[in-house]
């Protein structure tokens, strides 16, 4: 099950994207993977402040904190035991602004083709690969028309995929990952509170 949350205070955002285990899944590895990510607006930009994963379903807890230095250009924090400080460009992102910056820039019609997100220790470069107009896409919530977005790191096999949903405000009703033909995560939109 996968939840997220949104919020604001001042000019500051927070959004927190916790996912858990269900069905057998459930009992096999309990446990959850909560991200919390802090940023500002800047016109076009959603610039991430901070980031902070706690993973506990698996066997091994592992644990990252970042901090997004503007005035200096760097990022820095730790992933598990490794400390890390790496240079920022302007479309530097943690990993689940990543989302909301795709859905930020199809709501205002911008064209943005690749970021730099940071994963784990080090950055990548994430390309949008494809767009495709969905003439309705069925889930729980609803249906609904969809502009399906997808995206993948440089050199991976990896692709992710949003249904943004427009009369939603472009929130994604579907996320999917996909490796070499075969699924490997899907989400489907169940429930929306404003």
């Amino acid at each position: 099950m996968l939840t997220t949350k949104l919020s604001k205070q001042g000019e500051l955002y927070s959004y927190e994207m916790i996912t858990q285990a269900t069905g057998i899944w459930k009992v096999i590895s309990g446990g959850s993977v909560i991200e919390r990510s802090t940023f500002k607006i800047e016109d076009t930009i959603l610039k991430t402040e901070e980031y902070h994963l706690i993973d506990n379903i698996r066997r091994k807890p592992r644990e990252s904190k970042a901090i997004f230095s503007w005035s200096t250009n760097n990022v820095s924090g730790f992933y598990k035991d490794r400390e890390f400080k790496i240079e920022l460009d302007k479309n530097t992102l943690s990993r689940i602004i990543l989302q909301l910056q795709i859905m930020h820039a199809k709501e205002r019609q911008i064209e943005m083709n690749s970021f730099s997100v940071l994963d784990k220790d080090e950055l990548k470069n994430i390309i949008i690969i494809k767009e495709e107009n969905i003439k309705e896409a069925n889930v729980p919530y609803g249906k609904y028309k969809a502009i399906k977005i997808s995206h993948q790191t440089k050199d991976s096999e990896r692709i992710n995929s949003l249904w943004l949903a427009p009369e939603l405000n472009f929130i994604p009703i579907k996320l999917t990952q996909t490796e070499n033909g075969k699924t490997n995560f899907e989400a489907n939109l169940t429930q929306l509170n404003y």
